[in-house]
């Protein structure tokens, strides 16, 4: 399981074009949403700005943390990431998710449904 007091530097590594506010950088407990509500911010720039291949990499790694990241972390992912990223994601967008986001989104599409 990846540790959450490292989440904002395991994303900085893999997406250099992110930095986190200093307060950030060593997250308390409970900070960890306001690190992935930053990395959701900067994907939906680059959806925006038809980054592609910068968006498809930002769901890659939110994928990886999804899969081997702590309980709060997976919420964090289904609550902020994919919350604030839901209404930007037309077709082209979507299928670039991969298959674990995927059925996140579906999870949540189904619970605003309801």
């Amino acid at each position: 399981m990846l540790p959450d007091s490292k989440i904002s530097q395991l994303i900085g590594l893999q997406i250099p074009g992110l930095t986190f506010p200093a307060a950030q950088q060593q997250p308390v407990k409970g900070s960890i949403s306001k690190v992935i509500h930053t990395f959701a911010d900067y994907t939906g720039r680059m959806i925006r700005s038809e980054q592609l291949h910068e968006v498809k990499r930002c769901f890659n790694v939110a994928a990886v943390l999804y899969h081997n990241g702590s309980n709060a972390l997976r919420n964090a992912i289904e609550s902020a990431f994919m919350y604030t990223l839901s209404p930007l994601l037309c077709g082209k967008h979507k299928e670039l998710l991969p298959i674990s986001l995927k059925n996140v989104r579906i999870q949540h599409l189904q619970t605003i449904a309801i």
